[in-house]
């Protein structure tokens, strides 16, 4: 890659000398005047990079100048043929927080993240005090989850809590009686599984485990092979109550992001990563509509307000940014990225709901002014038919059995 620099080109150089060893670098306390850059050109190079990522994605004069000035830091005490550590950055004067180094992070080339995933972190934890054999064996299976292997593909970081989750309890209780996961019986299985209380998750998480470990030989058999997974739990929506509604109310009236969140979930029902994932352009004043995709909604007069409020505040606090996104946080604006659901749920960490609940709430309300028709739900609100008959349920708690009375004479 070339950058005019002063006048000349500046090349990457193609080759670089690996050192014998590397020793850490601590930039807590060096500042700007310290130090002369090793080769002026390299750090001209990155700061040319800098302005215009910044320029590109609306970063505030304020990050831009200190992300400049630690790139200056970095670039002055390692030289082109370097790989700069990710832990290096994070020692670096006023970038110890995460969303900083990030910024600084994505600018560098030669970057060698040596930060430790928070997911393998949090795995370790909760394999700690499983037997050491059991644990090995455990992981084989979590890393084919995480990262895929052949026939299958990686899976979410939340499925891979939610499996391991599952799982754990029963890892717990093999490790008090056996060494390895091949002396597990079918017995063990199904005597294990009859004491929970709703078994279907973890007995998927075990024949998903069991079926892995087979498959890469770890295992002469497979004792969870057509092991019965158990009836889903179900579940009927229940309305909100008026204290809850009250304490919405509330909140909203203090948080301009939670109120036309409030207003995109509770009363359009878009789903929760819809209204994350919602351009700023979806929001029509002129024609009055909501329109994105297969959302083409009338704007309510509450909505119109909480999104005209919301959107002169995200103006006002990041006027610079360049994200088409509706809903901003503080490190999403200096990116072109939606916000993220931990976001959604920091809005909703205090109140006596969830977003999902809310919007399970307005469509119950529907179903309740429309007669409870399965029909009219699935085409309003785009789901499912197996999904609008636990609205149903709600009303009527045995539909089928409903049908039969009416069809008796």
């Amino acid at each position: 890659m070339h950058q005019l620099v002063g006048g000349s080109f500046w090349a990457m150089p193609r080759w670089r000398q690996d050192p014998l060893f590397v020793a850490e670098r601590d930039m807590s306390r060096v500042t700007v005047p310290d130090v002369e850059p090793i080769d002026p050109a390299f750090t001209a190079y990155v700061s040319a990079r800098t302005e215009g990522r910044a320029e590109a994605q609306g970063w505030s004069p304020a990050l831009r100048e200190r992300v400049l000035r630690s790139l200056y830091l970095l670039t002055a005490v390692h030289g082109p043929h370097e790989r700069i550590k990710a832990s290096t950055v994070a020692t670096l004067p006023r970038q110890r927080a995460t969303r900083a180094t990030t910024r600084v992070t994505e600018v560098l080339d030669l970057l060698d993240d040596d930060r430790i995933d928070p997911l393998d972190a949090w795995i370790q934890r909760r394999l700690s005090k499983v037997h050491p054999e059991i644990r090995a064996e455990a992981l084989v299976w979590i890393r084919i989850v995480r990262h895929g292997g052949p026939g299958r593909r990686p899976r979410s970081t939340a499925t891979v809590r939610n499996q391991v989750d599952a799982s754990i309890p029963f890892l717990l209780d093999c490790s008090k009686r056996y060494r390895t996961l091949g002396q597990v019986t079918r017995g063990d299985l199904t005597e294990w599984l009859s004491q929970c209380a709703a078994p279907h998750n973890e007995a998927v998480a075990l024949r998903n485990m069991f079926k892995t470990l087979r498959s890469q030989r770890l295992l002469f058999a497979n004792p969870a092979r057509g092991l019965s997974l158990g009836a889903r739990p179900a579940s009927v929506p229940t309305p909100l109550s008026p204290q809850v509604i009250q304490k919405l109310a509330v909140a909203a009236e203090s948080d301009p992001a939670l109120k036309l969140l409030i207003a995109l979930i509770g009363i359009h029902a878009l789903y929760p990563h819809q209204a994350r994932e919602l351009p700023l352009a979806a929001i029509d004043f002129t024609g009055g509509r909501l329109l994105h995709g297969d959302i083409d909604h009338p704007l309510d007069a509450f909505t119109h307000q909480a999104a005209a409020d919301y959107i002169q505040l995200r103006h006002s606090r990041w006027p610079h940014t360049r994200n088409p996104h509706l809903f901003l946080s503080s490190q999403t604006a200096h990116s072109r990225t939606p916000v993220t659901i931990g976001w959604m749920q920091l809005l909703f960490k205090d109140l006596p709901v969830t977003a999902q609940r809310l919007r399970e709430d307005r469509i119950l309300e529907e179903a309740a002014v429309t007669g409870a028709d399965p029909q009219h739900r699935c085409a309003v609100f785009n789901i499912t038919p197996d999904t609008g008959l636990r609205y149903t349920r709600t009303f009527h708690p045995d539909p089928l059995s409903d049908r039969d009375q009416e069809d008796k004479p």
